[in-house]
């Protein structure tokens, strides 16, 4: 007798690697997955399981459980599909998804010991390096050194802000989203940490 199918997870798909979510547009594949079609919640996984999977790690999480964490978004997400609202950024959706399943998952493990904002302030000192920007790679070693450790003492939530605009190329309202602040706020962000990097370098 065939098992029976798990509803909380999507039914095999015999789609191939050829058909990763190249050229597809996000906002289609969304649409698809709320009819029930399979295949668009395994591009959507394919498509951005490496952004997910990167930025899970540079909110000081291990390995394991950031992809524990992935899976279970995907999870929650078929098993709700047919109730999912529109969105204008699938990925900054998911984004938002698992930056909050993870931080559930801190706050439970630390509920007497520190709250979500003291944890990411915590994690900060080492998540969201300075190699993980693109100007990074543009200086020269002397330089390097000098924009690292500049970087190194931004306050999280700029680095995290930083990250996302010019890592993952997300827009003020996206950003926002998932750090639940206001656009003005995610702007505010960038701007103190672009002019606080310029500052320090101005003076090499």
């Amino acid at each position: 007798m065939a098992a029976k199918q798990d509803s909380r997870r999507p039914p095999p798909s015999a789609i191939s690697r050829g058909e990763e979510a190249s050229g597809t547009n996000d906002t289609v594949l969304w649409n698809q997955l709320k009819r029930g079609e399979a295949r668009a919640l395994e591009v959507l996984f394919r498509s951005h399981y490496q952004a997910l999977f990167d930025y899970g790690l540079r909110l000081g999480l291990e390995c394991e459980r950031v992809k524990d964490g992935i899976q279970e978004i995907f999870a929650s997400i078929w098993q709700k599909r047919t109730s999912l609202s529109e969105v204008e950024s699938p990925k900054s959706y998911l984004l938002v998804c698992l930056r909050r399943q993870l931080m559930q998952q801190i706050q439970k493990e630390r509920r007497h010991a520190q709250t979500e904002k003291e944890y990411v302030a915590d994690v900060g000192r080492t998540a969201f390096s300075a190699e993980d920007l693109v100007i990074f790679a543009e200086l020269d070693l002397s330089r390097q050194t000098l924009f690292k450790s500049s970087f190194e003492k931004l306050p999280a939530r700029l680095r995290e802000a930083l990250y996302l605009k010019t890592y993952e190329g997300l827009s003020y309202l996206e950003i926002a989203n998932i750090m639940e602040v206001t656009p003005q706020v995610a702007r505010n962000y960038i701007h103190r940490a672009l002019k606080l990097l310029r500052d320090v370098m101005s003076q090499s």
